[in-house]
């Protein structure tokens, strides 16, 4: 298979079926056998008695990992090329604007029914966005907006929020305040009356600093990479709509949904949720989250000497420790085992690309694997490792969330039943959407509760919860309260956007990781209806929006519909807030 990607598991994905490997001094060569693609209760057993983990804290480090960046900008060319799945014509085929595409002679972009996707957590990298930044000033006023919000102090800077906002009444807002200002305490670079270190975050530009110049470690903190995935995506929305008098929300798309946290997106652009509002909850949101992580029982037992980093918890960020059945501990310990202090865990979340038609059997085995584990099944990992389904992205990727061993044994067994053909470890700083983060969510239930919000307008908001659609208010607090400790059924929504008639998808944001899913699981849906006999063409397209290179074209494209309909656009507004870049 070659390389797999930055943060892949190590061999994961060749096709060696017929081999099981094992470590462990009496492990010796790997094992072959006859019957390893069909492994039946005894190849468990087996495989759980020789998997081994040393739960050695002492060779762990507890130095803070060197600074790196892990994940460039996404490729400009998404949109333009054959960077698709197989099968799938280029997401902007078929037309005649320079640059877009090679498309078909006489065949043009038309309106079709779509919807808009917002990406969620685990999509940041450093410099996404800064060239629309550079390029708009409109981009430059919401980040600008977002800093200003985040700047504030809850509970004492509130006033500065009384227009605009969409609270019921003053008690309302006074209750989200109150919410908010609960994790004051443990943000240590909050307020304009900071001091010490704390001032960082009073300087204006400490966000942009961080987002398109800073470490991706330090953007990959939850508390960080919400807010700024946040801002992200909604300064290409101010641009199409001000530089280019293109508003996708009210013109030309009748569904909308986010992966994850990114309903907060869909949320602001439809004028359900302000933007001071959204970007501060989610700050204290990513609080929650990072707090909870650092102080849960399970990760960290009473007694435990806890790193010194905070990064030595992601196992995503220690790619080159070993993964799988190679995640052996060194035996300098061993002597001194039943002395040792409780070691803390790692958590990691892995996205396992399944195969064909094997995703029913890829759940159930992880509902195996996890039973097995908390029954003490798998003599060498502990019964208090983590495992679980977090997110069911497409009928061919599912999302692991829980602790490092569970995560990398799950992740192990699936290969060794031929259930899986790859991992790769995910940019993310906790294990979400897993029972590990129950704390995390009830106690942010209050402020999902009071959060200022109004029925959305121009779309139709579909849940990423389990694909229904939020018909107002009180049924959208309802889905995203929890939202935390409970897996995101992708899927689901794609199958009510489908069925719903929808065959454009235009992804918006950062990075590119929604525009390959819907690409991925489009194809593999037409390839089952040309098996099934039905060879009359896809009619779907995945759209998707990360560079200015991106907008452009899209603005072309569009402005063609409208001549197309008849309908002259008006005269772009970008002509006086333009300026070259750098």
């Amino acid at each position: 298979m070659g390389n797999a990607g930055k943060g892949a598991i190590p061999n994961y994905g060749k096709r060696k079926m017929n081999t099981i490997h094992v470590s462990g001094p009496s492990s010796g060569a790997p094992r072959t056998s006859a019957t390893a693609s069909a492994p039946s209760s005894t190849s468990d057993q087996d495989h759980a008695s020789r998997y081994q983990h040393r739960y050695s804290p002492s060779t762990r480090s507890e130095q803070p990992l060197p600074q790196h960046t892990y994940f460039s900008s996404p490729s400009s060319s998404f949109n333009a090329s054959s960077f698709v799945a197989p099968g799938t014509q280029p997401p902007l085929a078929g037309t005649a604007t320079g640059g877009i595409g090679q498309g078909h002679p006489g065949i043009g972009i038309v309106r079709k029914k779509s919807a808009l996707i917002f990406p969620g957590q685990g999509s940041q990298y450093v410099a996404m966005s800064k060239d629309l930044y550079k390029t708009f000033r409109s981009a430059r006023s919401i980040w600008h907006q977002a800093e200003e919000a985040l700047m504030m102090t809850p509970g004492i800077h509130s006033h500065h929020f009384i227009q605009g906002e969409r609270a019921t009444s003053s008690q309302q807002r006074e209750l989200f305040e109150a919410e908010l200002a609960k994790t004051r305490h443990l943000d240590s670079k909050q307020g304009l009356l900071a001091s010490g270190t704390a001032v960082a975050r009073s300087r204006r530009g400490w966000l942009r600093d961080l987002v398109f110049s800073g470490d991706q470690l330090e953007l990959t903190r939850a508390e960080n990479a919400q807010p700024a995935i946040l801002t992200c995506t909604l300064a290409f929305l101010q641009v199409l709509r001000k530089e280019f008098n293109i508003d996708l929300i009210q013109d030309h798309v009748q569904w909308a949904s986010g992966h994850g946290s990114g309903n907060y997106a869909a949320l602001v652009g439809s004028g359900a949720l302000d933007l001071h509002d959204a970007v501060r909850l989610l700050r204290h949101r990513g609080l929650v989250a990072s707090h909870y992580t650092a102080n849960h029982p399970v990760l960290f037992p009473p007694g435990c000497k806890k790193p010194e980093s905070v990064y030595e918890t992601w196992a995503f960020a220690n790619a080159g420790s070993g993964k799988g059945a190679d995640l052996l501990y060194e035996e300098e310990a061993a002597a001194t085992a039943e002395k040792a202090q409780p070691g803390w865990k790692r958590t990691q979340m892995s996205g396992v690309v399944v195969r064909p038609g094997k995703l029913n059997a890829v759940i159930r085995e992880v509902e195996q694997v996890s039973e097995d584990i908390r029954n003490g099944k798998i003599p060498s990992v502990a019964r208090d490792e983590v495992v679980e389904v977090a997110n069911i992205n497409s009928a061919l990727q599912i999302v692991l969330s829980g602790s490092r061993v569970g995560v990398s044994y799950c992740c192990d067994r699936l290969r060794s039943k031929n259930l899986g053909a790859r991992a790769v470890n995910l940019p993310v700083s906790g294990a979400y959407h897993s029972s590990l983060m129950t704390e995390a969510s009830d106690f942010l239930r209050p402020a999902v509760k009071y959060m200022p919000l109004s029925d959305p307008e121009g779309f139709s908001l579909v849940s990423s919860k389990d694909g229904r659609v939020l018909p107002n208010s009180d049924a959208i607090r309802e889905d995203l309260a929890g939202a935390f400790a409970r897996p995101v059924h992708w899927l689901s929504t794609v199958d009510t956007l489908l069925a719903q008639g929808v065959e454009r998808f235009i992804c918006l944001g950062p990075g590119r990781a929604c525009a390959h899913l819907l690409s991925k699981e489009l194809a593999y849906r037409d390839k089952q209806k040309e098996l099934n006999g039905d060879h009359s063409g896809s009619a779907y397209e995945v759209w998707s929006l990360a560079t200015v290179e991106d907008v452009e074209q899209l603005a072309e494209a569009l402005a063609d519909v409208s001549k197309m309909e008849g309908v002259l656009p008006p005269t772009p507004a970008f002509d006086a807030d333009r300026l070259t870049a750098d």
